[in-house]
């Protein structure tokens, strides 16, 4: 068992990792693996680390590796327990766009936007005299 001060062996190689109030050093692995038939590189993102500051982390935990953000996948203690290994998934921030897209529908110009609740339930104007009903959306056949 290590007895010694176990940030001593983080020190060289270690960055900075948080996690709430907690701060310390950790080693952080990333290698890369072709899956899905070598078509997709998938990155495996591994934290070593002292147990006595990150080895309570569960799953869904939030930490900061080197000012990056990233979520605990699984906890596992290392040997004796004194390090932890801590699979991560790393956070990335994903801007929404909200885009409409101009459409001609009989002369009329109308949008179709992600939002519009138009989109969910709309009419449609088919030329024969008839109303059918399919799933809450109104068809209508015209004038009779």
């Amino acid at each position: 068992m290590i007895t010694e001060d176990t940030a001593l062996y983080l020190a060289d190689f270690g960055i900075d990792v948080v996690a709430g109030a907690v701060t310390g050093l950790g080693i952080l692995d990333m290698p890369s693996e072709l899956i899905v038939d070598g078509q997709v590189i998938s990155t495996e993102y591994t934290l070593t680390c002292e147990s006595a500051k990150f080895g309570d982390l569960l799953y869904g935990s939030k930490l900061t590796v080197n000012g990056a953000a990233y979520t605990v996948r699984a906890n596992v203690l290392i040997s004796d327990g004194v390090f932890t290994q801590l699979s991560l998934h790393r956070d990335l921030e994903t801007t929404h766009i909200t885009s409409t897209t101009p459409i001609s529908a009989n002369g009329a110009v109308v949008s179709i936007d992600d939002l519009g609740l138009d989109q969910l339930n709309p009419l449609i104007n088919g030329g024969a005299a008839s109303t059918t009903y399919i799933d809450g959306n109104d068809i209508s056949g015209g004038t009779a």
